[in-house]
């Protein structure tokens, strides 16, 4: 897009040529004649707008609510308007956006059949006396696009009156029929009705041109063929679409407010003429946010400044993200996005500084066209360009002519000369006044040029020639890019021995070198020695300072200063310097994030932000990015994403696109109040973080210990001497029942609760009905209740007392949970044989333990249970010969059992008693 900048006598000549114009034209009343109804989106009719006023930036708008109109005098129906009256006016105002020319236009409706109302009479009398017209005649046929049918959809029924005495037999031909694109219609041939296969899209078939024939069964034609047309009624299916990429545009900074920037453009495929193809335009965001400094005319797409504030040295590039509507921009309007991209020009806004408050230069006497120092300036305008180019003169203190000061057209500086010889003897001490202006005027934000001139005092010392060596001149500047190689050439110097004039004998070597970034040659030539770095703590408004010390062969000194200017070049990428730590699942669900660049500008901010979504594609659905400044931005999580740590990665670039891409991680947790983190999720990944070998072996040895403790219990308690059949005082008794071993969750002392499924052995059940045990078992007395589940004790031969009873199952219960019980025997006395527990004493101790073996034990190394941990068993009658062959069995000899609790210590020695066969 053309960039539109106007010289403030070109407006002025362009502004009386419009004036003039839209003087001479009248602006008359336009009637208009309308259908009796106005339907929405349909164009009504078009007002030659041009005729009251003449311009390209015509801005239209209607004072009555019900009618829109566009800049090209397009008037449509807000909404369905009777025109049963039979007239309406409206007025018009138009407006000129450049010269603020308004004028009014009157606009009247009148219903078109209204003055055909005094031939009624006439015209029916008529009809009466004429024939009716056969229906075999052009119809009105229209279908509307992208219908959802159902298909075939009727579109139009056409007939003939001869069907009164034939049989008449209907056809089609031609487009859509038996033409591209063929298929999408066809006729019923009884009943002459067409219609529809599919829907059809307007803007690739805006209607089907076609003929149709009446004939009879022999192919006798009694009317003429019958051409119509099929016409593709409009939907508003398609959004704009700009008419350009990225629009580009320029203005001068400090421009007026309502300067014309420039002017988008978009267009709509719908049908034109209708509301479906009326855009409105507007501007959704500025890059840089602040401050707002443009407008966009919704109307016309022309863009302007709203404020004087548009300073080039601030920001030189805007950018606006623009959206275009159809519809007139109602809320169900489709839309679209593009960007402008407006270039700030300069103008000689700044006028050229000096750095410093005074100067001061040596020179030799008798010496001519040598050069006493160089100054230099600060000017913020465009480099290379008059509004930066420098213009020196001394104004005080030269009357003689003895100095001269020209620009040195690559530096910018003001370098002073020596042009006639200096006596030191005459005078040793030159006081000078040097100025500095532009090669243009000085343009102030009013737009008023000014001639200001900057001056700074200059002092020339003259030096005697019996002195040491004399460096020409004493201070030497030189320019350098930072991050050359090492050995690049800075500055070659010369000293000068005021007797021989010449270098002759004279030795160089540094005084000052801070960072020793340079070398100093014999020949006085000063290279580098390091790669010079602009960001170095050393380097003082961009400048590094070295000073050289001259030897003659006497013996004599003299010393100069190299002031050696870094230039910055881009070595440096974004970085992060701070981030919030994380969102709330509810509440906050956003961060904010800063980043700077060490560089200059402008290789430094203002930043851009970007999401990296080259290894994610549906990144851009999860997170959003709103940048609000040049150095930062928020990150918005916009999935709703669960809790938990994630990685986000962020591009950031400066203004020169150099930058890399961050991985910022990102903890979203779910917030009490909404703001603050309770900080779960960080200690734990920080935890994860620092696990190290040791951490881990500190995990596993806990557990190995408690599985090497719950085997050594095991083999203690879980039974007897197996090969001589016999069995300890404290031994458990053998597979009373068909019974699986149960895992008890049970971890405090309490009711266990006993399977349901546990089956009583029927000759037990028999021997308790009848009172009587078998041989070699144990009677069943009064039922024990465990954990809610009854259950059955165990009554031995012989009798014993209660306190028999307690004492015994206090030992159970002292060696399962380490404290004293009372027992869990109710309704009833209870009676064991010395040698044997109940079924209810074994579970109760064993279930827990057991249960926990088969949890640790019984994995395997995909921690997966292994089988042979839980086995069902059938009841094999007491002593039987094969013994136990779950897990729990004990094979080996009783002195190997017992072992062990030689070597154990002696907190486990009371254990090992208890274990051991008495």
């Amino acid at each position: 897009m053309a960039t539109c900048s106007f010289r403030a006598s070109q407006r002025f000549c362009l502004l009386l040529v419009l004036v003039l114009c839209s003087l001479s034209q009248a602006c008359k009343k336009v009637k208009l004649k309308v259908q009796s109804t106005l339907d929405p989106g349909v164009l009504i009719a078009k007002v030659n707008v041009a005729d009251c006023l003449n311009s390209d930036h015509l801005i239209v708008r209607s004072n009555d609510p019900d009618f829109i109109v566009g800049n090209d005098g397009s008037l449509f129906a807000r909404h369905s308007i009777s025109m049963s009256s039979g007239k309406r006016t409206l007025t018009l105002s138009l407006e000129d956006a450049i010269t603020g020319v308004e004028k009014q236009l009157t606009v009247k409706l009148k219903h078109k059949n209204k003055e055909h109302k005094t031939h009624k009479t006439r015209i029916a009398r008529e009809a009466l006396l004429r024939r009716t017209k056969r229906r075999w005649a052009p119809q009105p046929v229209s279908m509307m696009e992208n219908s959802l049918g159902p298909f075939p959809m009727l579109v139009q029924q056409i007939q003939s009156d001869t069907q009164q005495n034939f049989t008449i037999l209907y056809s089609i031909a031609g487009a859509g029929v038996d033409q591209y694109p063929t298929g999408i219609f066809f006729i019923v041939p009884q009943t002459g009705e067409i219609k529809a296969t599919r829907a059809v899209d307007r803007e690739e078939f805006p209607e089907f041109k076609m003929i149709g024939y009446a004939k009879t069964a022999d192919g006798y034609s009694p009317e003429s063929p019958l051409t119509f047309v099929i016409k593709i009624e409009d939907d508003n299916d398609n959004a704009p679409k700009f008419t350009e990429e990225s629009f580009c545009a320029s203005l001068y900074e400090h421009s007026k407010a309502g300067t014309i920037v420039g002017r988008v453009n978009a267009t709509d495929r719908d049908e034109a003429g209708t509301i479906h193809t009326l855009i409105k335009y507007s501007i959704i965001s500025q890059f840089p946010v602040s401050p707002r400094l443009f407008a966009i005319n919704g109307d016309t797409g022309i863009v302007t400044v709203t404020s004087q504030n548009t300073d080039r040295e601030l920001t030189n590039e805007y950018v606006l993200l623009i959206k275009a509507q159809d519809m007139g921009g109602q809320p169900y309007s489709l839309s679209c996005t593009g960007t402008m991209t407006i270039t700030i020009e300069d103008i000689n806004d700044c006028a050229p500084t000096f750095t410093a408050t005074s100067y001061q230069g040596e020179v030799n006497e008798n010496e001519i066209d040598v050069e006493v120092l160089c100054i230099p300036i600060k000017d913020d305008d465009q480099v290379n360009t008059p509004n930066w180019r420098a213009n020196f003169s001394i104004v005080q203190g030269n009357e003689d002519g003895k100095f001269q000061i020209v620009t040195n057209p690559e530096t910018n500086e003001g370098c002073l000369r020596v042009v006639k010889p200096l006596n030191y003897e005459e005078k040793n001490r030159y006081q000078l006044q040097v100025g500095v202006t532009n090669e243009v005027p000085l343009i102030s934000k009013s737009g008023t040029k000014t001639n200001v001139k900057n001056t700074v005092p200059v002092t020339v010392l003259v030096r005697d020639v019996d002195e040491g060596p004399e460096f020409m001149p004493v201070i030497w500047y030189a320019r350098i890019k930072e991050g050359l190689p090492v050995g690049t050439l800075i500055y070659t110097c010369s000293a000068k021995d005021p007797e021989t004039k010449t270098s002759d004998g004279i030795s160089y070597k540094k005084v000052t070198d801070p960072s020793s970034w340079v070398t100093i040659s014999s020949t006085c030539q000063i290279t580098t020695s390091k790669i010079l770095d602009r960001e170095s703590s050393e380097v003082t408004k961009g400048t590094y300072n070295v000073t050289v010390l001259a030897t003659d062969q006497s013996g004599k000194t003299g010393t100069g200063t190299l002031v050696i200017t870094v230039d910055d070049v881009n070595d440096n990428v974004p970085n992060i310097t701070n981030t919030e730590p994380h969102m709330c699942l509810i509440g906050k669900r956003s961060i904010t994030i800063e980043a700077n660049d060490l560089d200059d500008v402008p290789n430094s901010a203002p930043l851009k932000f970007s999401l990296d979504d080259s290894s994610s594609p549906d990144l851009q659905r999860k997170w959003r990015i709103t940048q609000l400044d040049g150095t930062s931005m928020t990150l918005e999580d916009i999935a709703n994403q669960p809790v938990g740590a994630y990685e986000v990665p962020i591009n950031i670039v400066d203004q020169q696109g150099k930058g890399q891409t961050h991985k910022v991680p990102v903890d979203i947790c779910d917030c009490p109040d909404g703001i603050n983190c309770p900080g779960s999720i960080g200690r734990r990944a920080a935890g994860d973080a620092f696990l190290g070998p040791l951490g881990i072996l500190t995990l596993i040895l806990p557990a190995l210990l408690l599985g090497l403790l719950l085997c050594l219990l095991l083999s203690c308690f879980c039974g007897g001497d197996a090969a001589g059949g016999k069995h300890s005082n404290k031994g458990f008794p053998d597979d009373l029942a068909q019974q699986n071993l149960i895992v008890s969750n049970t971890e405090a002392p309490g009711e266990e609760v006993m399977d349901a499924n546990f089956k009583v052995p029927i000759h037990i059940t028999n021997a308790n009905v009848s009172g009587q045990a078998p041989s070699g078992s144990g009677t069943f007395g009064h039922g024990v209740k465990t954990g809610g589940q009854q259950t059955t004790g165990l009554l031995m031969n012989g009798q014993q007392n209660m306190e028999t009873i307690r004492t015994g199952h206090q030992t159970m219960e002292m060696l399962r949970s380490g404290h004293q019980s009372t027992g869990s025997t109710r309704g009833g006395h209870y009676l064991l044989d010395p040698g044997k527990y109940s079924y209810a004493e074994w579970q109760n101790f064993m279930q827990a333990h057991l249960g926990e073996k088969v949890y640790h034990c019984g994995q395997d190394e995909e921690l997966q249970r292994t089988d042979d941990y839980i086995l069902p068993y059938n009841y094999e009658g007491r002593g039987s010969a094969a013994g136990s062959v779950g897990c729990c069995s004990d094979i080996q000899g009783e002195d190997e059992r017992i072992e062990f609790s030689k070597t154990l210590e002696p907190k486990f020695r009371t254990l090992a008693d208890i274990c051991t066969k008495k």
